[in-house]
């Protein structure tokens, strides 16, 4: 049978970790000649904090989040064609309603898949709902090497691996960003992000072995303190664009973000997989599981006396730095949208010849 239409159930045009994993591997499948259609959520009940930008003709906003409207409007699932059908991140998805039209969906695609981005099994109540579990899935694809342990243990052979993907390497102009962005021309940058769960943490200043570096803090909260050598700019919804153009400008980037749950769990820095493909160091909490899945890749601090001694290697382009960004390349490479985009096609290509579908 060939594999023409897919479609998709999943966060869009938000400021989510989903849609960061979502946006890549659709706009590849795109690329590759598939006939797309996205569901998501509608704009008065829909998992983030913002929506940005405006959505593509192959978007449909048909239904709420679990844990608000619970909303769902059937036609969409029923009246599209579709031969595969993917579900991202079920839990905020309404899985009642969602099981009520489940029979009819599977009937209609080659094969129903689940991305899986719950990050344990732990916790009092159970962190997902017996209805989570209703759904007879043809796989299970997980995105992290630390989800194996219990998806596995609950799907067997249907559980399959396909990393979360990266946003390729591309490259901007670092004079031309600063001119756009109202940023100092003659000195170092650090920007330092703080936008959603990431939090500013800057070393002790002034210090003389930075003495000519400026530090960036862009996020969407409102700070009142004030630091030497450091600007707060609040901002709107930016765009991936927009990042872009603020690591071009800059020379390092701190990604600040402390999650460490009294057990395991498989959750991951979303922003990494942004930021790494501009090739400018990232420096990252070392205690602090978002950050588990990056080993060289990154550069990894416990205070600020050793986040000061990694900016300074950072920004002077020090060897432990240069190693940082040939793995990154790599780690790019790796997870570069087209081979993950075709990872998936594969799957679902295997899972109809399994099925022997004509």
């Amino acid at each position: 049978m060939e594999l023409r239409r897919i479609a998709i159930m999943t966060a869009w045009n938000v400021d989510s970790g989903v849609f960061m994993h979502a946006e890549p591997i659709v706009k590849t499948w795109i690329d590759m000649g598939y006939e797309v259609r996205v569901f998501t959520f509608i704009k008065e009940d829909f998992h983030g904090t913002v929506i940005i930008g405006e959505d593509e003709p192959y978007v449909t906003r048909c239904f709420g989040t679990s844990v608000k409207t619970n909303f769902l409007d059937p036609r969409p699932f029923l009246l599209e064609d579709y031969d595969i059908f993917v579900v991202e991140d079920l839990k905020m998805l309404p899985m009642k309603n969602l099981a009520l039209i489940f029979p009819i969906i599977k009937r209609k695609a080659k094969v129903v898949v689940h991305i899986m981005h719950e990050s344990t099994i732990y916790g009092d109540p159970p962190p997902q709902p017996p209805e989570f579990y209703a759904f007879d899935w043809d796989a299970v694809v997980y995105i992290e090497k630390t989800q194996e342990w219990f998806i596995k243990k609950i799907y067997g052979d249907k559980a399959h691996y396909i990393p979360f993907p990266c946003y390729p390497e591309r490259r901007g102009d670092k004079e031309e960003c600063r001119k756009k962005l109202g940023l100092p021309l003659d000195k170092k940058l650090v920007l330092v992000y703080a936008r959603g769960g990431y939090m500013p943490y800057l070393p002790a200043l002034p210090d003389k072995d930075l003495e000519d570096t400026y530090f960036l803090v862009i996020t969407n909260k409102d700070f009142k303190w004030k630091y030497p050598q450091t600007e707060i700019r609040k901002t709107g919804p930016l765009t991936n664009q927009e990042l872009d153009e603020y690591a071009f400008a800059s020379d390092a980037i701190i990604l600040h973000k402390i999650m460490a749950p009294p057990f395991p769990t498989a959750v991951t820095s979303t922003a990494v997989y942004q930021f790494i493909g501009t090739l400018r160091p990232l420096l990252v909490p070392k205690i602090s599981e978002s950050f588990e899945p990056f080993n060289g890749e990154v550069l990894k601090y416990t205070n600020r006396a050793e986040l000061k001694e990694l900016l300074v290697d950072a920004l002077n382009m020090g060897e432990r730095t240069r190693e940082a960004l040939e793995k990154a390349r790599n780690f790019v490479k790796e997870r570069d949208p087209k081979k993950i985009a075709r990872m998936f096609i594969d799957l679902f290509e295997k899972l109809i010849s399994e099925k022997n579908i004509a």
